[in-house]
């Protein structure tokens, strides 16, 4: 019986496909597989990085190297993340349970400080074993909303360390937007 695909075989598989593509899109279209198959297996992390955590969810950082890295994000029921940007390519498998996606493009053209006029693209409901895509500029605007009675954890992967790194929130009813920072992992 062959093994079920693990957290260093798809850390090393990355490794590979980051240095060998610089283009988001490829490093998005090689990965997204490779992540799906990842997120089949429930055992893929340590049961302590499935814990919702100390802050608004869980965030723990699984690998962190030079062009990618690897988290685990427990959302709690009722938590989420309110319309934000990454900056970045990014993929996010859904590991346990569900969650909400809605994803949005801007009407805007970012010129004018402080708004932004956003359009809804679509609203996912990402269950296990499914995979987001993010490729910035275009298709990188999304909202996470743990709309479930039961913890839902993700394995998320970015080109970027997103920890204390500018990015955009978005208030979609008052049309605007602001600078914030992700917060710091909880296992660093």
């Amino acid at each position: 019986m062959k093994s079920p695909y693990s957290l260093q075989q798809f850390i090393e598989d990355l490794d590979r496909i980051t240095r060998a593509q610089s283009a988001p899109a490829k490093i998005v279209a090689e990965a997204k597989p490779l992540l799906a198959e990842l997120v089949k297996n429930p055992d893929c992390i340590e049961p302590r990085f499935k814990e919702h955590g100390g802050t608004i969810y869980g965030r723990y950082m699984l690998h962190r190297a030079p062009l990618f890295n690897v988290t685990s994000v427990v959302w709690g029921p009722g938590d989420g993340a309110k319309a934000h940007n990454h900056d970045t390519w990014g993929l996010v498998g859904v590991l346990e349970n569900e969650l909400q996606e809605t994803r949005f493009k801007r009407r805007d053209d970012g010129t004018e400080e402080g708004f932004a006029d956003l359009e809804v693209t679509g609203i996912n409901h990402n269950k296990a074993g499914m995979v987001s895509t993010l490729i910035a500029p275009e298709e990188d605007i999304h909202e996470m909303l743990n709309v479930t009675k039961k913890n839902t954890v993700e394995v998320h992967v970015y080109g970027k360390d997103l920890a204390n790194m500018p990015r955009l929130q978005f208030d979609v009813g008052k049309k605007s937007v602001k600078i914030f920072a992700s917060p710091k992992y909880d296992n660093c």
